[in-house]
Parts: structure tokens; C-alpha cells; sequence
């Protein structure tokens, strides 16, 4: 259950968060009223979708790691295990306590956009903070993918 909760949650995550690379900067030069309602919406993906997956991935990923080095003693020497938590734990953090407020935060210059009537400038630059803290996020959860499908090799076989 622990490892379908893992798998589920990380792949919800980075799908969903997929949509923030179309979305943004489609956004960019639509009219205000197309624009704000992007960013309401994408603050909805992020609070609603993309932060409780990376939260349920992060929690289960630690526990599964947890579990891992108390059946097996000697995991000092496990590369791929390491690197798939450090990345995952950081890609977590960034995707929580980053990414989550500040979708959060340009959905609220949205509104205030609207009731101004034209885009607030400090939204393009949280929305470039965003894209970033995103693009590291994706590439860190990539990453623990890789150590996992590539560090992790089942023993040789023996057919000659």
C-alpha cells in the first residue's frame, strides 16, 4: 500500500505539475481577465492537486525508506537509495513550502489585478520565482526516478 501511495503521488505530482510549464507562460500575454483566471485556476492545481501529491509522495518516500534500512543494516553503500530521497526530499520541500505559496501569491496579484484593471508587474516576477523553483522541482524528482531505474539493477543472470 505504502509503495502504490509513493508511485500514485509522484506521478500525480509531476503530471500535474506539468501543467503549470503550458499554462504559465501561456498566460503571459493573454488579456486580464484570461490571465487572472489562469492564475486563480493554477493556484487551485497547485493547493489542491500538486502539493498533496508531493506531500503524500514525500511522507510515503521517507517511510518506505525507513522500512528499507530496517530490513537491510548495511544500505550505507546504496547510492541509488540516498540519491532518490535526497532528491525527493528536496524536490518535497521546494514543492510545499516554495512553489505552493507562490502560486498562492500570484493568484492573489490576479485579484488585485482584476479589481485595478491591468496586471500587477510583481506577478511576472513571482511567476519567473515560480518557474524556476518548478523547473528545479521536476528535474530533482526526475532524478530520484533515475536513481531508482538506474542504480537499482537486479543481480546478473546466469545463462551462458
Amino acid at each position: 500500500m505504502l509503495r502504490f501511495l509513493h508511485w500514485a503521488g509522484f506521478s500525480i505530482w509531476l503530471g500535474a505539475q506539468l501543467t503549470f510549464m503550458v499554462w504559465g507562460p501561456a498566460a503571459r500575454h493573454a488579456p486580464l481577465e484570461a490571465w487572472a483566471h489562469t492564475w486563480r485556476t493554477l493556484a487551485k492545481v497547485q493547493r489542491w492537486v500538486v502539493a498533496p501529491a508531493a506531500a503524500v509522495a514525500t511522507g510515503s518516500g521517507v517511510l518506505l525508506t525507513m522500512a528499507l534500512v530496517a530490513a537491510h543494516e548495511d544500505l550505507g553503500g546504496a547510492t541509488w537509495l540516498w540519491g532518490m530521497t535526497g532528491c525527493g526530499l528536496v524536490a518535497g520541500l521546494l514543492a510545499l513550502a516554495v512553489q505552493t505559496p507562490l502560486a498562492n501569491r500570484i493568484a492573489a496579484l490576479a485579484e488585485q489585478s482584476l479589481a485595478a484593471g491591468e496586471k500587477n508587474p510583481e506577478a511576472e516576477r513571482l511567476r519567473s520565482r515560480l518557474a524556476l523553483a518548478g523547473s528545479i522541482s521536476g528535474t530533482l524528482i526526475l532524478a530520484a526516478l533515475g536513481f531508482t531505474a538506474f542504480g537499482h539493477s537486479p543481480p546478473p543472470s546466469s545463462v551462458q
